[in-house]
């Protein structure tokens, strides 16, 4: 039981991390695109974290059976 919580925290943890490392890219994006930089290695690491996302909630579904 100690390992099916710590597999659920431990989803849960990265799901968080990768929302997180989301909401820090879009802030340098804005800054980045108001002085006119390049943002596309920022803009694909977006849709890589958001793949991921979903990667670990297909995960979290498939082994917890958890519905929305």
């Amino acid at each position: 039981m100690l390992d099916v919580k710590y597999n659920i925290k431990s989803l849960i943890s990265s799901i968080y991390e990768c929302q997180k490392k989301i909401i820090i890219n879009r802030r340098f994006i804005r800054e980045l695109e108001s002085e006119g930089h390049d943002t596309s290695k920022l803009k694909n690491e977006i849709t890589d974290l958001e793949r991921k996302i979903g990667d670990f909630q297909k995960e979290l579904r498939k082994r917890y059976q958890f519905t929305y």
